[in-house]
């Protein structure tokens, strides 16, 4: 059974591919060295129009009055209050542009504007090197490195040293545990239930806080905040997964990308990126759940913690709830055996 994967790895070769929609344009190099935040390319968003009337906005009886009073040609590129039309006389009326925009049309009386944006940046997300130019579509980037992916994050990137003063997989981050020292580090805390922990990052300088988990209440504050936040495990008081803990704790002081820009439709994930000076290849996706392969639970009265699959019932079991459900029998590091739902599974690699 084919099941999400969320990687927790040491050493990978890590590939994305960064795709821009509608128009735009690539603004680095194959070779180039990007780093987290800075913008690889950029694109215009969805195209807005307007379109105006002039004939019922000057309240003239024709169309060739209309055009007559027209002061712009197609392909015009306007400013906000330029003059689009004005009638004759002592009394005139004008229509002026509400928008900076094109003029890409003329039909009539109507006169169709293509609306000026602003292009949007596509950020590298992690510091790399830029592998392929994908012409008017994006750029693929790629280093080496430990990769953890979260469930979680509020569409920022950074990068910084880690730095942390967790002691076990439960401990909660608290305002008084962020201090000066951590000044210009991304923060690796537990779980989350105060806004005055996002307040006192902010003030402190800290670029970045890699959480195991965090009350709901704070979703949209997080969502707000001036810095880029990632939760390993999701919301609620949920201990961080021992092989994540582990991972980031070992790579202590070392600098670290930490990429909250995803998009869940596409099956992304908020992810952290450690890079390492080792070729190494690239991890397996779309991983079968099987006997051995080591889980974290996703719902539940376990929700958070990781095991290891012993079994995989071959007939469905009964739940409390009174649903037939395939399930696992999964061993926690304390020996422990509970049936879960092969729903309520993700493979951690």
């Amino acid at each position: 059974m084919e099941t999400l994967t969320y990687h927790t790895l040491g050493l990978a070769k890590i590939q994305r591919t960064r795709i821009f929609p509608g128009r735009g344009d690539v603004l680095v190099r194959v070779g180039q060295k990007v780093d987290a935040t800075e913008p690889i390319a950029q694109f215009i968003p969805e195209e807005k129009f307007s379109i105006l009337n002039i004939r019922k906005e000057l309240n003239l009886k024709n169309i060739e009055d209309s055009r007559r009073a027209i002061n712009i040609k197609i392909g015009d590129k306007l400013k906000k209050g330029d003059l689009i039309a004005q009638t004759a006389g002592t009394f005139s009326k004008s229509v002026h542009a509400q928008f900076d925009s094109e003029v890409i049309n003329i039909i009539g009386s109507q006169v169709i504007l293509r609306l000026s944006q602003n292009p949007k940046p596509i950020f590298a997300g992690f510091e790399s090197i830029v592998t392929e130019i994908l012409p008017f579509r994006g750029v693929v980037v790629e280093t080496n490195g430990a990769l953890i992916q979260g469930v979680w994050g509020n569409q920022k990137a950074i990068s910084g040293p880690i730095i942390s003063n967790m002691n076990n997989v439960f401990e909660e981050l608290t305002p008084d545990k962020i201090d000066v020292t951590f000044r210009g580090s991304i923060v690796f805390g537990g779980y989350c239930s105060t806004i005055e922990v996002l307040k006192a990052a902010v003030d402190l300088n800290i670029k970045g806080l890699i959480l195991s988990s965090m009350s709901a209440s704070l979703a949209t504050a997080a969502m707000n905040c001036e810095i880029p936040i990632i939760l390993l495990e999701g919301f609620g008081p949920l201990p961080v997964n021992e092989r994540a803990y582990e991972l980031i704790k070992t790579n202590e002081t070392k600098v670290a990308s930490i990429n909250a820009i995803y998009d869940v439709k596409k099956f992304e994930k908020p992810e952290i990126i450690i890079q390492l000076p080792v070729e190494a290849t690239s991890p397996s996706e779309g991983l079968e759940l099987q006997t051995g392969r080591v889980v974290r639970i996703n719902s539940g009265q376990y929700q958070g913690r990781a095991a290891i699959v012993r079994k995989i019932n071959d007939s469905k079991t009964k739940l409390p709830n009174g649903i037939r459900s395939t399930c696992a029998i999964i061993e926690f590091n304390d020996e422990d055996l509970v049936s879960i739902p092969l729903a309520n599974l993700d493979i951690l690699e």
